[in-house]
């Protein structure tokens, strides 16, 4: 595995155990899953459209905060609370959110809470988005590192859609359909953050949906003893968040990897006991899988579904 992808999976894992593991409480009681939600949202009526960037398989998109910007963030399914850098903490002084505060995963004192007034996505606005502020500069790097994490949980009552191939990244109003479980999922109020079913070699689990993970398939640990494996297991690097550090390993299993009714294409899978806080392990669905579907997020009715793209045409050679 090369080592630029070990250090997106460390990355990844790291990123998502920091917006996860931020419970938030509010007027005195804690709530642990999403942050209050936005004062307000406005999309235009045929909804909006932005490029898809990219850093490292994680989508970006570019915002514009209280009127300032653009600055690029993650747009992150396996989020429940959006965050922004320290760096943009200082450079437009936010307002703490009043009576809302963060707990570190032991109970301690968690990071500063902040309001955002309006945050644009080309012309779609959420107001009074609130937002956890950490040193994402610490984890993410090198050029064009973004600055924030935008939950894709922001805009409930409106469909975002993640279209990979298209590298394309829409919002408007509307809601998905029941779930039929073969394309299209639902996921329950108690679960902290979308989760897909999958079933490898047989086995049937559900796994986090994770747009902000640049890894394929990752399950807990405990499958290496549970499945049939085609290959021995190596360690292939450490992913560590605020709530510790695990190994990765990777394997080929020996059986068929399905996600509702696609099959997946997969060389192999990762292990590693990596998670939000104190809740177990329960892996986690990233762009090696993503890459090749149209997702469509409804986080108000709790459902995703995708859309695999058709394959390109390849050229018929011309008649001599």
């Amino acid at each position: 595995m090369p080592k630029s992808s070990i250090r997106t999976m460390m990355v990844a894992a790291a990123v998502g155990g920091l917006c996860a593991t931020a419970p938030l409480a509010q007027h005195g009681g804690p709530v642990h899953g999403p942050a209050p939600g936005p004062t307000s949202i406005g999309v235009p009526a045929g909804g909006t459209s932005v490029p898809m960037l990219d850093f490292g398989g994680r989508p970006v998109v570019e915002v514009m905060i209280n009127g300032k910007g653009p600055y690029r963030f993650i747009l992150d399914t396996g989020a429940h609370v959006s965050v922004v850098d320290t760096s943009i903490d200082e450079e437009l002084a936010l307002a703490g959110a009043m009576g809302v505060r963060a707990a570190s995963p032991d109970g301690g004192q968690g990071p500063k809470v902040v309001t955002l007034d309006v945050l644009r996505v080309g012309d779609a606005s959420v107001g009074g988005l609130i937002s956890a502020v950490m040193p994402l500069h610490q984890l993410l790097t090198g050029e064009n590192a973004p600055r924030g994490v935008l939950s894709a949980s922001s805009f409930p009552g409106y469909l975002v859609t993640f279209d990979y191939p298209g590298k394309r990244i829409s919002i408007k109003e509307g809601s998905l359909d029941s779930a039929d479980a073969l394309s299209s999922f639902e996921y329950q109020a108690s679960d902290s953050l979308p989760t897909v079913p999958v079933e490898v070699a047989g086995r049937s689990t559900r796994v986090h949906l994770d747009t902000g993970s640049g890894g394929g398939l990752t399950l807990p640990a405990r499958f290496l003893e549970e499945l049939p494996l085609a290959s021995e297991p190596k360690v292939v690097g450490k992913a560590r968040t605020p709530s510790g550090e695990a190994p990765i390993s990777r394997a080929r299993v020996d059986g068929p990897i399905r996600m509702g009714g696609f099959t997946l294409d997969l060389e192999e899978v990762s292990f590693s006991d990596v998670a939000p806080g104190p809740v177990p392990p329960t892996g986690q669905i990233g762009f090696e899988v993503l890459r090749d579907f149209v997702l469509t997020f409804d986080s108000k009715n709790r459902r995703f579904r995708f859309d695999r793209a058709a394959p390109a045409a390849v050229p018929t050679p011309a008649s001599p």
